[in-house]
């Protein structure tokens, strides 16, 4: 019985660790209009918060007017931790979608769905990979 529940407490602590590395609270001041699934938002400084250890919903934030929407967002990896806490958008023509989240010493991530404007104008142009650079919020 012991070791059942030393194996069902180390696997509970992997798990929060996995989830946790996938959480985002960043801020970073977006010098373009930019589109997030349907909805385009104007340049500003940003807020983008994890609702949740496991949830994929992130709340996407102007500080600058005091709206926000929400979206959903997969996890994401890439072999080496990042070196900086970025935004990541894909400029299509002269239009910027939000791609991916991730923050400094993290190989995990947060990737938003390609929305539907993004795939079609993709078609005819090329897509670009836009970096802004963000700082971690302490909690």
């Amino acid at each position: 019985m012991k070791l059942f529940r030393s194996i069902a407490l180390g696997f509970g602590l992997l798990l929060a660790t996995a989830s946790y590395a996938q959480e985002a609270h960043v801020r970073a001041a977006v010098p373009f209009d930019f589109i997030v699934g349907n909805q385009s938002l104007p340049a500003g400084d940003y807020t983008v918060q994890s609702m949740g250890v496991a949830s994929s919903a992130l709340v996407i934030r102007n500080n600058d007017e005091g709206n926000s929407i929400m979206s959903l967002a997969g996890s994401c990896r890439q072999l080496n931790a990042s070196e900086k806490t970025k935004l990541v958008f894909h400029r299509v023509g002269n239009r910027y979608f939000l791609y991916e989240i991730w923050t400094e010493g993290e190989n995990a991530g947060r990737r938003l769905r390609v929305s539907p404007a993004e795939t079609e104008a993709a078609l005819n142009q090329k897509v670009e990979t836009v970096i802004v650079a963000a700082a971690l919020i302490a909690r």
